[in-house]
């Protein structure tokens, strides 16, 4: 098999690899840990469910970190399912829509539910919280990352004209939603979630972008943002937001 696309000299297009029936393994993608998301835990947190665990790096970081903790992972990448059986304690390879939660859990209520990089990968990702939620507990924690689409990078490509898919980040070709700091709020407060909050990733940006700042704007060369609030600042350098959320005592919309 040859390494570019029928009638084309070039290599082949990220659609071309990162949406066939079997995706590649990506390193830095599957298997390295979220030591971030780690940080977010001071004491142990129970039984975890790691969906879109990928190889299990992060859960087996939650073990190292809390010796005793019990973490079950769902992957539907089988190579990468095969790897983080190594590191947790159970796997299913399966789609979300299609595991019994229940069978994984042996009666043991779930501590904390991870959801890193997963929702913006879903069709319908209203109705799966709402699945998930059923079988979360009142004091339950879920915490889940998703990018933002409003960072100055994505933003100043729109401006320029292009939205070009990539192998990873907030424009990763396998992305079927996009969320803002609101939307991701309004998103798990529908769904009968309570926001505890919500943390921005911030990275600094790109040198090619050539950022100006001034009290209350921003500047690039494509396009000028007037921030209102120190909440429009980060939300311009962050990639991906953060939720921390519990099961709210109200029934969710749906």
């Amino acid at each position: 098999m040859t390494d570019t696309v029928p009638g084309a000299s070039t290599a082949r297009p990220v659609w071309w690899t990162h949406l066939a029936a079997e995706a590649p393994i990506d390193d830095a993608y599957h298997a390295t840990a979220r030591v971030e998301i780690a940080s977010f835990f001071d004491a142990p947190p129970g039984l975890v469910v790691d969906v879109g665990c990928g190889a299990g790096a992060t859960g087996r970081l939650l073990k190292q970190k809390f010796p005793g903790t019990r973490v079950v992972g769902v992957e539907r990448n089988p190579r990468a399912a095969a790897i983080a059986r190594t590191n947790l304690d159970a796997v299913a390879c399966a789609d979300l829509a299609d595991v019994r939660l229940d069978e994984l859990l042996g009666g043991q209520p779930v501590g904390a539910l991870l959801l890193l990089d997963v929702l913006e990968h879903l069709v319908d990702p209203w109705r799966a919280l709402l699945a998930l939620r059923r079988w979360l507990a009142p004091s339950s924690r879920v915490l889940a990352s998703v990018p933002n689409v409003r960072n100055l990078l994505t933003l100043e490509q729109l401006a320029s004209g292009r939205f070009e898919y990539e192998a990873s980040g907030v424009l990763d070709v396998t992305h079927l939603r996009f969320f803002t700091r609101p939307t991701l709020r309004r998103m798990f407060e529908e769904t009968g979630f309570e926001v505890v909050s919500i943390e921005p990733l911030l990275h600094p940006a790109p040198d090619e972008l050539s950022v100006e700042r001034g009290a209350g704007w921003v500047r690039t060369r494509g396009l000028a943002i007037r921030c209102a609030t120190l909440s429009d600042l980060e939300d311009l350098h962050a990639f991906q937001f953060v939720v921390d959320a519990r099961p709210s005592g109200s029934e969710p919309l749906a």
